[in-house]
């Protein structure tokens, strides 16, 4: 998806991911932009009449009830704008605001918001021109919308905040002096559409599935490998065994591994082993990685719904000429939604962990003590595993859900909120965690691996063997292990090998 033209009614899981990797041009589909304009009749015939309105001609949340003169109605969106950028912390990832500003445009290119096109159409510009505001990721509650973060991605559209440009930071107005670009003049509903909704959190949650997608398809991998080091059985994988269950998730996930396992010498030499059942930590990986495929299933379908979704308010229903308040700014489907997806992460860490402390245990794998030779003298794998066990610890405190703590803001007005994005950002942080703990358990698979040549693992298991040893090389005594660590980032970044091991696993 080189360019790509919003409607606000198509988007899907698959065209943002294209899109944040391609980092095409965007524009506003033909029909949307008729509808923005629809939409826009109706408020201003609304203020020519003299209705009040809230939000277009009222103060905001407590103050709903105080009027604005039609003189200050300007006055009234640019203080909107700057009182409310009110957001602490470090800045997110350009990428997390790359999504809030697309997600907006989508939002309000579906015609309910009743702001300007001229908004829209800069927000398209900024994000054409790699412009993207520095937005500190703490400072918002999920409702009513991403206040305060919404409001810092605005503040560059009137030529205020901060920006980063061609990887440097400027001040907003320095780029409005060099030319780069022109900054608008809000008129009526156009700050509060801006910052009503739930762009941040969409995109907290967006940027952390997308990135789940790939974790759980690489801990497959990663434990078809653990299965090969460890001269575990392939049995529990059979299709007859899921078929019971009924689970698809588990169906799929035994799928993959037994398509990563084909044509394996190792499962082969010990068919008629002596052992009876292995641990659960690889005897019930489709159980497990299975429950988390369809936590995932069900965050994507809240997450693509709401990629779509009017979250304004209030809303302009421009075929009945209505304006109409309610709250679709409240971001509960997405705080539920992270912190579902945190549980199933942290699983995915937690059966990884176990994994790894089977790998280096001796009297279990049957492998050298810490998966190096002359241990003793060589610590191995020894504290590659502590940092996995303190990892899958803070993710188990991580883990604990953000959308039952409630604190009631704005004099009581707003006496219910969701804390999504507290739970997008510990969710992004468990993300970064799972990522370290299953490259450290595909090193010590691959590792246990070379102990068991000159047999071959299945195709999928010895691609990833290959993926390992063109990053990092076998390890015959110790050596300083954070360089080796760090290479996960290279890992997840090739893209074209993810796509290969996707094929693999979904293969017939």
């Amino acid at each position: 998806m080189s360019n790509c033209a919003l409607s606000g009614d198509n988007l899907t899981l698959e065209m943002i991911t294209d899109f944040l990797r391609s980092k095409g041009e965007v524009s506003i589909e033909g029909n949307a932009a008729k509808r923005v304009k629809a939409a826009r009749k109706i408020v201003l015939e609304v203020i020519n009449k003299g209705k009040v309105v809230y939000g277009i001609n009222t103060g905001f949340g407590k103050l709903s009830q105080v009027k604005i003169p039609l003189n200050e109605l300007e006055s009234l969106q640019l203080n909107l704008l700057r009182s409310h950028a009110c957001g602490v912390s470090d800045p997110v990832d350009t990428d997390i605001v790359v999504l809030m500003i697309f997600l907006k445009i989508n939002n309000l290119s579906a015609g309910y918001s009743g702001c300007s096109l001229e908004v829209i159409n800069k927000l398209i510009e900024l994000l054409n021109k790699k412009i993207y505001p520095i937005v500190p990721r703490r400072g918002s509650v999920g409702a009513s919308g991403d206040l305060a973060p919404l409001a810092h991605m605005s503040l560059p559209l009137i030529g205020e905040g901060d920006v980063l440009y061609k990887n440097k930071r400027y001040k907003s107005e320095d780029l409005v002096n060099q030319g780069i670009y022109e900054p608008i003049k809000l008129g009526p509903k156009d700050g509060l559409s801006l910052i009503n909704g739930t762009q941040y959190s969409t995109a907290l949650l967006t940027s952390a599935l997308i990135q789940a997608k790939d974790l759980v398809l690489l801990s497959e991998l990663t434990a078809s490998m653990s299965i090969e080091a460890v001269l575990s059985t392939d049995v529990p994988f059979r299709e007859e065994i899921q078929e019971l269950r009924r689970q698809k998730g588990q169906k799929e996930v035994a799928k993959h591994v037994r398509n990563f396992l084909k044509n394996s010498e190792i499962v082969e030499s010990h068919k008629n082993c002596e052992k009876v059942q292995d641990p659960y930590s690889f005897r019930c990986v489709p159980q497990v990685l299975g429950a988390v495929r369809d936590s995932i299933n069900f965050v994507q379908e809240i997450v693509e719904n709401e990629f779509n979704a009017v979250t304004d308010n209030p809303l302009v229903f421009s075929d009945s000429g209505e304006i109409l308040s309610g709250g679709n700014f409240h971001a509960e489907p997405l705080a539920m939604a992270s912190d579902q997806l945190s549980i199933a992460l942290t699983e995915v860490g937690n059966i990884s962990e176990r994994r790894i402390a089977n790998l280096t245990d001796q009297s279990v794998s049957g492998l050298p003590a810490f998966l190096i030779e002359s241990s003793g003298i060589n610590s191995g794998f020894m504290i590659a595993h502590v940092a996995t066990a303190s990892l899958a610890s803070e993710n188990r405190t991580l883990s604990n859900p953000a959308s039952v703590g409630n604190i009631p803001t704005s004099a009581n007005q707003e006496d219910h909120v969701s804390m999504a994005p507290a739970a997008g950002l510990k969710l992004l942080q468990i993300v970064e965690n799972v990522k370290v703990i299953i490259w450290i358990e595909m090193l010590a698979a691959a590792q246990g691996m070379d102990f068991r040549r000159p047999l071959k693992g299945g195709i999928g298991s010895e691609l990833g063997y290959k993926k390992v040893r063109s990053l990092v090389k076998y390890l015959d005594k110790d050596r300083i292990m954070y360089v080796d660590l760090r290479q996960y980032k290279k890992l997840l970044s090739d893209y074209a090998f993810l796509r290969e091991i996707n094929d693999m696993a979904d293969s017939d």
